[in-house]
């Protein structure tokens, strides 16, 4: 049942084999090699993490200072061109008559705002000199009316995720990809909080298992200069170390992406940068259709070899 549920999470959003995102930030040409190892700085700002070490390998592997020079702010929006989002009435056929809400987020492969403005589309500023610790121990995430809300979440690894519920409804979500989680539960109107650290940079799959359609990425990078857009298509980020960045925009449920190069100067804004993210229907039916046939290949057995003994679905 396990695997069930996991294969129907993934399915209704991670179409294609995922590519780890993003680049480390570099080094400042007049920073030196550091002379202490990670493990005896201190833990990042935001960690909570059990071996904090762990989470400064991977945030920090030059074993920086937190960046305090000059910065500026990133700031633009994202629109989409191209075809409309297509349909998903595999989805809308899970979705009962108690959640109304649950179809607007949920219906069509992504959202669009007015005019079509993109959300849930990840934006990051990388390849800059310096370490920019993240600011915040966690990213929240309310469920209301049977939805996350987004579609897409971002995370500094060291975060952890508090889930909360906003309605009447009790919820239990599990994070896909990540192994040996508690059972965790929502209560009703924020009556308890729960919480999921990721042990991992990486992609993972929200789900709730009441309720097999609420579903989002969320992508836990290793860096903290990334935003996610609403409805209305804006990112902005902060504390961006000054000079010439690229900021990339990347939408997990198509995978389309484009990367820009901007100059980012002391206590300024950038002009406002804009990101078209296109989208062509008939290409994502055919990869997805290949997608598909690889999987149903891959996992029929060839003649030659003996058939697997079936395995019992593994417990947590």
């Amino acid at each position: 049942m396990i695997d069930t549920r996991r294969a129907l999470a993934l399915g209704a959003l991670s179409l294609f084999v995922f590519a780890p995102l993003g680049a480390c930030a570099r080094r400042g040409k007049s920073q030196a090699a550091p002379s202490a190892s990670v493990s005896a700085l201190p833990a990042p700002v935001a960690s909570g993490f059990p071996a904090p070490e762990l989470v400064s390998e991977q945030v920090n592997p030059n074993a920086q200072k937190a960046y305090d020079g000059p910065v500026g702010t990133v700031r633009g929006r994202v629109v989409a061109t191209g075809d409309a989002p297509i349909d998903q009435p595999a989805l809308l056929a899970q979705i009962p008559a108690d959640c109304p809400k649950a179809a607007a987020p949920y219906g069509k492969l992504f959202r669009e705002g007015p005019n079509r403005a993109l959300a849930d589309v990840l934006v990051a500023v990388t390849r800059y000199g310096g370490y920019v610790p993240e600011a915040a121990p966690a990213v929240r995430v309310e469920a209301d009316g049977c939805s996350w809300g987004r579609r897409t979440v971002a995370l500094t690894y060291g975060q952890r995720l508090e889930i909360v519920s906003k309605d009447d409804k009790s919820y239990v979500p599990e994070l896909i990809g990540e192994r040996g989680q508690p059972q965790i539960v929502a209560t009703p109107h924020e009556a308890a909080t729960s919480s999921v650290m990721p042990t991992r940079p990486g992609r993972f799959v929200l789900v709730d298992n009441l309720r097999l359609f609420m579903t989002a990425e969320v992508l836990v990078l290793k860096y903290a200069t990334h935003a996610v857009t609403g409805l209305d298509g804006r990112f902005e980020i902060p504390n961006v170390p000054v000079g010439k960045v690229a900021v990339s925009s990347y939408l997990p449920q198509t995978q389309a992406s484009v990367e820009k190069s901007v100059v980012v100067e002391a206590g300024k804004a950038t002009e406002e940068i804009v990101f078209e993210l296109p989208f062509d229907a008939a290409a994502y039916a055919r990869a997805l259709a290949a997608h598909k046939a690889a999987a149903a290949g891959s996992a029929a057995p060839s003649a030659s070899a003996p058939t697997p003994s079936p395995r019992p679905a593994p417990s947590h």
